[in-house]
């Protein structure tokens, strides 16, 4: 992502379109919470590819889009918004290259996907956008094992 910043009050905005109220701190629950919230609110889809749009990764142009728009995107647009967010509540977030195992544990190409590492007293995984585990917690194990055959 570049460094170009969203229009003033854009937490606020991203905040209630996840429908939750700002965290007190940035801890392990409100990273669940913020997780949990916007896997409930906000779409994977892929409209933008189908309609021509330019997809444009900036912070400012994925807080418009998910946050002003309602829309939804694809892991890059999804998790790179999410991760700004994070970034702006006081979390500190990598972004993280990741490939998606196919049928027979294949992986698929490099850059396949985006998650996000998010650094608490331990590293945690944070993905609004792939894979059944997102939707029952977030993971610090998925940074230290391979996936199991």
């Amino acid at each position: 992502m570049t460094s170009v910043a969203p229009t003033a009050g854009w937490v606020d905005d991203y905040l209630a379109r996840i429908g939750v109220t700002r965290p007190v701190s940035a801890d392990l629950q409100a990273l669940r919470d913020l997780q949990a919230a916007h896997l409930l609110a906000v779409p994977f889809e892929n409209l933008s590819i189908h309609l021509g749009e330019p997809i444009v990764l900036d912070q400012a142009a994925l807080v418009t889009k998910v946050a002003r728009m309602r829309r939804g995107g694809f892991c890059y647009e999804l998790n790179g918004a999410f991760a700004g967010l994070l970034t702006a509540l006081g979390f500190r977030v990598s972004l993280l290259s990741a490939r998606v195992f196919g049928e027979g544990g294949q992986p698929g190409p490099p850059f396949d996907h985006m998650t996000l590492r998010v650094d608490l007293a331990e590293p945690w995984l944070a993905d609004v956008r792939f894979g059944p585990f997102a939707t029952t917690d977030i993971s610090t194990s998925a940074l230290h094992e391979p996936p199991s055959a």
